[in-house]
């Protein structure tokens, strides 16, 4: 009588466990089902380049941001992306104003491609301080991207395929 209450027992943990993982894939977060890039599409490989241009940041409530009194100016800034193979992307921004640069290196992944556009999330580090995440969407059509980043109320702009 033991020996079969243990085997019952047995079954019902592998049953109940069973049940608990197919729960927990039906609930997967949205994230989860992100598209994975094994092959880049050729279209998106190489350099794209486009120039931001000046504007005052924003607060949450899309007011100017304003400290000591002062609306804070972001200057007009040259962006530089390059796209590589095996999902990796680098950076480089230069600041029209003082010609300083910034260069980061990091990873993109897909997030979505449909009606003729490719959703593209870059994360991004400079090594140190700054872990910027860019949303980009790709025209197939046309080989241009879009920058969509709006954080600070930073306006949307064109960036062109270089050949």
């Amino acid at each position: 009588m033991t020996k079969t209450k243990w085997i019952l027992g047995g079954l019902l943990l592998v049953f109940i466990i069973s049940q608990f993982s197919k729960t927990n894939e039906e609930s997967s977060s949205p994230e989860e089902n992100i598209i994975e890039v094994d092959n880049v599409p050729e279209i998106l490989l190489g350099v794209y380049h486009g120039i931001q241009d000046s504007y005052f940041m924003k607060n949450k409530f899309g007011d100017d941001l304003i400290v000591n009194g002062q609306k804070i100016n972001v200057p007009s800034v040259d962006h530089r992306f390059l796209f590589e193979k095996q999902n990796a992307v680098s950076l480089q921004q230069t600041n029209l104003e003082d010609n300083s640069r910034v260069y980061y290196e990091g990873s993109f992944k897909i997030l979505s491609e449909e009606n003729g556009l490719i959703k593209i999330e870059c994360t991004l580090s400079d090594g140190e301080y700054s872990n910027p995440k860019y949303i980009l969407e790709l025209n197939k059509s046309e080989a241009f991207m879009t920058f969509k980043e709006t954080s600070g109320g930073a306006p949307s702009f064109n960036l062109e395929h270089l050949e």
